[in-house]
C-alpha cells in the first residue's frame, strides 16, 4: 500500500515478515478449508497475517482456543505454534474427530469444559497465567460467558498477547458488544481494541497498543495482499484517548482507496 509521506509512520518500522520461517499461508488455507465450520477465508487471512506478525517480532507463549467445533481455526492456529509453546484447544463438547486432530500442524491438548470452568478444571491452569501470546474465542457467545472470557484473557495473556474476540459485530450475538465494552470501561484493565473487521474483534494491552497498530496501519495490507487479498480498505475516523481501533474490510468497489476518507480522515492515518 502506498501512503503519502504525510501519513507516514515510522515510529514502529514494517517488520520484514518474509524472514520468519512459517508454514506456506496456501498450506495453511487449504489445510482450514478441508475442516467444516464458518471461519471465512478473509478471517483465515486476517489471523494468519497477525500470528505472522507475532513470531516476526519474537511473540513466544501459548496458543489457547475456546471454542473448537470441527477444528477450521484450531488449523490455523496449530501452523504457528512454536516448539516451546502451548497449544490448548478448549470446549463443552468434542465435535472434533481424532482424524483432524491428528492431521494438525502441532499436536494440542484438548480440554473438555466450559470456559467459566477452565481456570478450576484445567490442571495446568497456573502455568499458562500472563503467558498465552494468543487467544481465540468462539464459544457461547452469551454476555456472562463473555464477561468471564475477558476475566481469563486479562489473566492469562502475555504482556504482548493478543485476544481475538469472534462474532464482534454479529448482531445474531449483540450481548458480545455491551460484555465487552462493560469490561473494557467499568473495570481495572489495561486491554484496548486494536482492530476490528465484520467478524472479529482484535485486543492487545494499552502498552503493546502502537506495536500492533502500526503493524495494522504499514503492513496488513501487504499482508493481505500476500494472501491473495489486494482488495481491503482500513478505516479510522477518529482517534480518542480512550478508542483508536482501526476497522479492516473488504472493497465494496474496485477502484476503492485503500484509506477509507483520506481526503477528511487522513490525520488519523499518521500514526497508530
Amino acid at each position: 500500500m502506498w501512503v503519502p509521506s504525510r501519513l507516514r509512520h515510522r515510529r514502529h518500522a514494517p517488520v520484514d515478515m518474509g524472514a520468519v520461517p512459517v508454514i506456506p499461508f496456501e498450506t495453511v488455507r487449504e489445510k482450514a478449508e478441508g475442516i467444516e465450520g464458518m471461519l471465512s477465508g478473509f478471517s483465515v487471512q486476517v489471523m494468519d497475517s497477525v500470528l505472522t506478525f507475532q513470531r516476526a517480532v519474537g511473540s513466544n507463549g501459548g496458543i489457547l482456543e475456546f471454542g473448537v467445533y470441527k477444528g477450521r481455526s484450531a488449523a490455523v492456529l496449530s501452523a504457528h505454534v512454536q516448539p516451546s509453546e502451548r497449544f490448548v484447544l478448549v470446549d463443552v463438547e468434542r465435535y472434533v474427530d481424532d482424524e483432524t486432530i491428528s492431521g494438525l500442524f502441532s499436536k494440542p491438548d484438548f480440554h473438555l469444559g466450559s470456559s467459566e470452568e477452565f481456570a478450576r478444571s484445567y490442571p495446568h491452569y497456573s502455568d499458562l497465567k500472563r503467558k498465552i501470546r494468543f487467544m481465540h474465542v468462539d464459544s457461547s457467545h452469551s454476555y456472562r460467558t463473555t464477561l468471564n472470557e475477558l476475566k481469563l484473557a486479562d489473566a492469562l495473556l502475555a504482556p504482548d498477547g493478543v485476544l481475538c474476540l469472534d462474532d464482534f459485530s454479529n448482531l445474531h450475538y449483540s450481548q458480545i458488544l455491551p460484555a465487552l465494552y462493560k469490561y473494557l470501561y467499568r473495570t481495572w484493565t489495561d486491554l484496548r481494541v486494536f482492530m476490528v473487521t465484520d467478524a472479529k474483534c482484535y485486543i492487545c494491552r494499552r502498552k503493546h497498543f502502537d506495536r500492533y497498530g502500526s503493524f495494522v496501519l504499514n503492513s496488513l495490507l501487504d499482508e493481505m495482499g500476500k494472501r491473495g487479498n489486494r482488495h481491503v480498505t482500513l478505516a479510522r475516523t477518529d482517534v480518542d484517548r480512550e478508542y483508536r481501533a482501526f476497522y479492516l474490510r473488504e472493497k465494496t468497489e474496485p477502484d476503492e482507496d485503500d484509506l477509507y476518507g483520506r481526503s477528511i480522515y487522513g490525520h488519523f492515518y499518521e500514526k497508530p
